[in-house]
């Protein structure tokens, strides 16, 4: 436990015990004080807030999230709750009641719920949407963040069960480990192909090593109009109509799609100075646009990019309107699901087709979710949640889980039991290991990655491990980034790609800006402008 530990179990339970709860709140005032207590709604199940508290020496905590895409994996989540409270939980006289909020209402239930002082004990969360750490210092962040840190409560043998790079991000970020992830990122995201589109513009064998940008972009043309299975066929997707409301410019766009060049700090990196150093305006984000995006735009081979918000491009393809598809690693369990034609996933092109480049890794600060632990000073009991963060995400339940959700586990210890006892037929169907293999590839290349970094960028700065810092403020200005880095993808979409870098550079300009505003963060002034600084993108070898 560290020293800002506040009291004993007992102490905690005590305190709880006072703590009247919000359904024995909503008892107490009847129906019009469920109107006056509406705000603090999780919505999902109906059964909202938290409900965290001793009963005859057992503490109850809420175990808030969202719903998986498919019933096996809400089943399988279920099942390891109930192994829980009927195991671990009983003995320890901890019970865990989940709470199933809409993916759309579950932050800004949680954030309410934190200003009221009735934060869930656990939740599923993308940690920076409650609290933007750039540019602190973890004493800063203990004080200052309404979650709590889980290196507090876990022992070093558990995180050891993790792939480091998970661990690594979040010592660079937060100096420390503010969450458990379950679900692993894997950036820039998985390339996937109607092979039935493929097939019949008659492009032959598909993809197995590197290909190029132009081998893409024929691909995509070629695509683009064909007649299959009595659908009129895009050669390529892409949903941006919500770019500008939440942080998918930065997961699945600019900063992620660049690794194709070869850049290995994305959207920028914090210099020795303190100062974060912008580099969105520039050759291999621009370049990496055109070739996966804007080309396709320019030229009429994809839907209305307007239509359709990031993750809704998942329907057009399961229902076979598009031929190639930039996507999230979990999108395929849709697509195994609804898709009645054959598809693949397949690498994704490099510029000049270059082997070496690394263009998978891991992506935790946008794309991966933690479980999260909050404060006992906004309603929480982090110690009882601890314990079942644990249990939740060891690696036997990790690997149990996978077997039903088929979702990339960050665990290597689970990977070692896929290769050591199998998989499920779903997981198969669902190319799951297949997944799970790139991610573990990817691990292994981290460290090479991580030391060209360094080599390219003299000025990084560098964690406790020796890590770099290739972190960004995303979060400054009241969503002002997401407007201006956002919009620059969106007025794209609407021009045919007119001018993608002036337009860059303008949206860079506007995230400076709004990073100096902030008034405890600060940017390289010298880093502002077009391919300032230098870009030093290419192959990790």
């Amino acid at each position: 436990m560290s020293d800002g530990d506040s009291g004993t179990t007992s102490e905690r339970t005590e305190r709880s015990k006072g703590r009247l709860t919000r359904r024995q709140m909503i008892a107490a005032t009847g129906a019009t004080g469920l109107t006056a207590l509406a705000g603090c709604s999780g919505g999902g199940d109906g059964e909202s807030g938290t409900t965290t508290g001793n009963t005859d020496g057992v503490t109850t905590i809420e175990y808030w999230r969202w719903p998986h895409s498919t019933d096996p994996s809400n089943q399988g989540e279920d099942d390891i709750v109930e192994a829980f409270n009927e195991g671990p939980g009983a003995e320890q006289g901890i019970e865990v009641e989940t709470v199933t909020n809409p993916f759309g209402d579950h932050a800004q239930a949680v954030r309410t719920a934190i200003g009221s002082n009735d934060a869930p004990d656990v939740a599923w969360t993308f940690t920076r949407q409650y609290y933007d750490p750039a540019g602190k210092d973890r004493e800063t962040i203990e004080q200052e963040a309404s979650y709590d840190y889980i290196d507090n409560y876990v022992d070093e043998s558990f995180l050891d069960e993790f792939y480091d790079p998970y661990m690594n991000v979040q010592e660079s970020l937060w100096g420390g480990v503010v969450g458990i992830p379950f679900i692993g990122g894997l950036s820039p995201g998985l390339m996937y192909v109607n092979v039935d589109a493929w097939n019949a513009a008659g492009l032959g064998d598909l993809p197995e090593g590197s290909w190029s940008w132009e081998e893409y972009l024929n691909a995509v043309e070629q695509i683009n109009g064909t007649e299959v299975n009595g659908t009129t066929v895009n050669g390529t997707g892409v949903g941006l109509s919500d770019a500008v409301s939440n942080q998918e410019w930065s997961s699945s766009f600019i900063g992620q799609i660049s690794r194709t060049a070869g850049s290995l700090v994305g959207n920028g990196y914090e210099n020795k100075d303190g100062q974060t150093v912008l580099t969105a305006a520039s050759d291999p984000e621009v370049d990496a646009w055109n070739a996966l995006f804007g080309t396709p735009i320019e030229n009429g081979w994809t839907n209305n990019p307007m239509a359709y918000e990031h993750l809704e491009m998942q329907d057009p393809f399961s229902s076979g309107q598009v031929g190639l598809l930039h996507h999230t690693t979990f999108s395929r369990v849709e697509f195994a699901d609804q898709a009645d034609f054959e598809f693949e996933i397949i690498p994704y092109p490099t510029k000049n087709g270059d082997e070496n480049i690394a263009v998978y890794g891991p992506s935790i600060v946008n794309a991966t979710i933690l479980f999260t632990t909050f404060k006992e000073e906004v309603g929480a009991n982090p110690e009882e949640a601890a314990e079942f963060i644990k249990f939740r995400n060891n690696a036997r339940n990790q690997y149990n889980w996978f077997n039903t959700s088929s979702q990339v586990i960050p665990n290597r210890e689970s990977y070692n039991l896929m290769q050591e006892e199998g998989v499920s037929d779903f997981v198969e169907q669902t190319r799951g290991l297949a997944v799970q293999e790139r991610v573990n590839q990817a691990m292994e290349d981290f460290p090479a990655a991580q030391e060209a970094i360094l080599n390219r960028y003299s000025d990084i700065a560098t964690n406790a491990a020796g890590n770099p810092i290739t972190t960004t403020p995303q979060s400054v200005g009241s969503g002002r980034v997401h407007d201006a880095m956002g919009g620059v993808l969106q007025q794209l979409a609407q021009s045919n790609n007119s001018d993608p870098q002036g337009r860059f550079t303008q949206g860079e300009e506007r995230w400076g800006q709004l990073i100096q505003e902030a008034g405890d963060t600060e940017v390289d002034p010298e880093s502002i402008g077009y391919n300032a600084p230098e870009p030093q993108a290419g192959p990790v070898n």
